[in-house]
């Protein structure tokens, strides 16, 4: 069995000017770094990690570095955990979406589960991706504890899939606060839920549940 610690990463600069960010390569904010620093304290007090993995995207790595450093490990970036792919919507507010693209980011925020970023992914396509990554890195660390560093919607999606749930059902499950932590266990080709969403490391910095959209 392979135990996993995923955390969504700490608050962008575009989650804090409400921004779609896909995969598009935004830090942390001054809050999402804090966030990060108290998340590294909680894991390091709490778990024994024997590796860490991110996504290689800035506000994702950014995120890991401080439990890296605490725990004298690497972090391993890989492309497979990043955020969904927004196409032409990278970058853009979410006021400019809602007016440019109102078909498209009207699907996303009534009928996520079957939503396509325009010109990008699908939430069905990064529900996929998600898993396929969380298996074959799980299955390199049988009998590790494995942190995961990623992004709002693989997330929901790998909380969805734990449950049980096909892709039709993600639009089920919330999004997940900036910084939270998540467990789960990985063993025979499955992976069920632990514990979602854990924030009582983050004190009064919480920050990052969004209905209507994910960074």
């Amino acid at each position: 069995m392979t135990r996993l610690i995923i955390t969504r990463h700490g608050q962008s600069i575009a989650n804090a000017e409400y921004r779609f960010a896909g995969h598009s390569d935004f830090d942390l904010s001054e809050t999402g770094h804090k966030q990060a620093e108290l998340a590294a304290e909680y894991i390091s007090k709490n778990f024994k990690i024997d590796c860490i993995y991110s996504s290689d995207l800035l506000r994702a790595y950014n995120t890991a570095l401080p439990t890296a450093k605490a725990l004298g490990l690497k972090v391993i970036p890989t492309t497979a955990l990043r955020e969904i792919y927004a196409g032409e919507w990278e970058g853009r507010t979410t006021a400019d979406l809602a007016v440019e693209f109102p078909e498209d980011f009207g699907v996303w925020r009534n009928d996520y589960a079957h939503s396509r970023c325009t010109g990008g992914e699908s939430t069905a396509e990064v529900y996929e991706r998600a898993y396929a990554a969380v298996c074959e890195i799980a299955s390199k660390h049988d009998g590790q504890t494995v942190m995961l560093s990623t992004h709002a919607t693989v997330v929901r999606a790998l909380c969805a899939r734990a449950l049980g749930l096909s892709a039709d059902q993600t639009g089920e499950i919330p999004f997940t606060h900036n910084a939270s932590i998540n467990l789960f266990n990985f063993e025979n080709g499955t992976l069920t839920p632990e514990s979602f969403n854990i924030i009582e490391h983050l004190g009064d910095t919480v920050t990052g549940v969004h209905k209507s959209f994910s960074k």
